[in-house]
């Protein structure tokens, strides 16, 4: 009886889904159904939201649902889905303390909780059981063998041809078959009962629990039986390696540094022509080498050289490094600064900033483990928990129309890239809507700041850019009250609102 319940749950939860997604864009929507199916989930507890990890994961899922509504951006979807997935899978094993296992435990959630559904809706009934065990049968073999076909289509162009005349056949006797069947809104239910099973159903994977049971904070010395001084001699061969290898490290990141802080940091000049080597290329070159010496430091640390007696120097040198790695985040920082400065702001170099926050805090725990004789359970414990959490703070702001604001202001100093802000979101239009006098205007002061970039390349011009806005405004004025309110946003209310009000002082 109770399984039969949490079948029923399951499936109102996807009736609810098909009503509030079906032809609907993100919005009100998401925070609806995910506040609701929470709070079935803990009425019914299978959520009780006193797991650590549990009550961020919900938390973060509920606000990044909320910025959905307010800013309703590309990213707070994708972080909200993340986030989500998460919380779904941690309410199967609330007491896991390690975040980055997360995704595996959530992944076999929701692999066996569809199976797990079946089971509970074929209980009791044999001709059900056996018409679910025909589909297993029959359904694993069909998609193997189009993963195959897939694949030999790719390879033979002869057989591609007739493959493609057998599916066109194929498919007009499907379209035939279920002509009078609402296919969007069936595919809309399934997803919905896909996800409301991965809510109600599945069981925790043990290997992962185990793990998370086995993990540790602090580093524990492995004491083993020595031959001859064998492993001594060889721990002792592993520091003396360490020593020479952080030493000059430090040597060559103090070179590094030096030039930085010289030309990067207070006698930069710009040379447009350069200037994208030395963020660009410069820039993933410098992260990558970060990434690598956090990397060398993990694995000089990985075991017992931290008990080492006399192990001092190589923790010193160690801890130089480190404190030399992040110097060398600041410098990126003031390489994007500058690139934001010269050429505006875009989705990558924001990304870059918070990336490199990110990476601060990763060299703070690797200093931590070093120090104090973490193990690598904490490390990605705690990166994994500070990864989450700036994803989730990217949310909170509504990126577009800060790139829109931010690079009209700035025309008279940074580059504005057209064809780049011709599409941005439809949340944006209000700020991107500029009378074509002063888009010629900035133009003319453009072409003089940056000629060498003009040379090379082909941008829109004032004209097409004014063009294509004036057609995404009238079509976004037009479109707008015909929304739903499922599909609702603040942000795209606020545009529709300032653009109805320029243009009713235009008219």
């Amino acid at each position: 009886m109770q399984r039969l319940k949490v079948v029923l749950f399951s499936i109102a939860c996807a009736i609810l889904f098909t009503a509030v997604f079906y032809h609907q864009l993100p919005g009100l929507n998401v925070l609806i159904f995910e506040f609701i199916s929470i709070s079935v989930l803990w009425f019914t507890n299978k959520a009780l939201l006193k797991g650590k990890l549990e009550l961020i994961t919900f938390l973060g899922t509920i606000v990044t649902a909320v910025f959905v509504v307010i800013n309703n951006s590309d990213l707070s979807v994708t972080v909200n889905i993340i986030s989500f997935f998460l919380f779904s899978g941690i309410i199967v094993y609330p007491q896991l303390r390690n975040l980055s296992y997360t995704p595996l435990l959530a992944a076999g959630k929701l692999i066996n909780s569809q199976s797990d559904f079946l089971k509970s809706l074929t209980e009791g009934n044999k001709k059900a059981a056996t018409t679910v065990r025909y589909i297993k049968i029959i359904g694993i073999p069909v998609i193997i063998f189009f993963v195959f076909l897939i694949i030999y289509k790719a390879s033979n162009p002869l057989f591609e041809k007739y493959a493609d005349s057998v599916a066109e056949i194929i498919g007009r006797w499907i379209t035939t078959l279920f002509e009078n069947i609402n296919i969007p809104l069936v595919m809309t239910f399934v997803l919905g009962l896909l996800i409301s099973n991965f809510l109600f159903f599945g069981k925790p994977n043990l290997r992962i629990i185990q793990l998370d049971e086995m993990g540790s904070d602090t580093l524990k010395r492995l004491r083993r039986k020595r031959f001859l001084g064998y492993k001594m001699t060889g721990l002792l061969t592993e520091y003396k390696t360490g020593i020479f290898l952080f030493a000059i490290l430090n040597l060559l990141l103090l070179i590094v540094n030096s030039i930085d802080i010289y030309w990067v940091w207070f006698n930069f000049e710009w040379n447009g022509q350069y200037l994208k080597q030395f963020v660009h290329e410069g820039t993933y070159l410098l992260i990558f080498s970060i990434l690598l010496s956090i990397w060398l430091t993990l694995y000089f640390f990985r075991g017992n050289l931290n008990f080492l007696k006399k192990n001092k120097a190589l923790i010193v040198l160690t801890k130089i490094w480190l404190f030399q790695n992040g110097i060398l985040v600041i410098s990126v920082a003031i390489r994007n600064f500058w690139y934001i400065h010269y050429y505006a702001l875009a989705y990558k170099r924001i990304g870059v900033i918070f990336f490199l926050i990110a990476t601060l805090f990763s060299l703070w725990f690797v200093y931590r483990k070093v120090h104090y004789k973490k193990s690598s359970f904490y490390l990605f414990r705690t990166n994994s928990l500070t990864i989450y959490v700036i994803l989730v703070a990217m949310t909170f702001f509504n990126w577009d129309v800060i790139i829109a604001k931010y690079n009209f202001k700035h025309h008279k100093t940074s580059f504005i890239h057209l064809d780049f802000l011709a599409g941005l979101s439809n949340k944006a239009l209000p700020y991107l809507d500029i009378p074509k006098e002063e888009l010629t205007a900035i133009s003319t002061e453009q072409q003089d700041l940056f000629s060498s970039s003009f040379s090379r390349y082909k941008y829109m011009t004032p004209e097409e850019y004014y063009k294509k806005i004036r057609w995404r405004k009238e079509e976004f004025i037009k479109i707008w009250p015909e929304r739903s309110w499922l599909s609702w946003n603040l942000a795209d209310w606020q545009a529709y609102k300032l653009l109805k009000i320029k243009k009713g002082a235009t008219n």
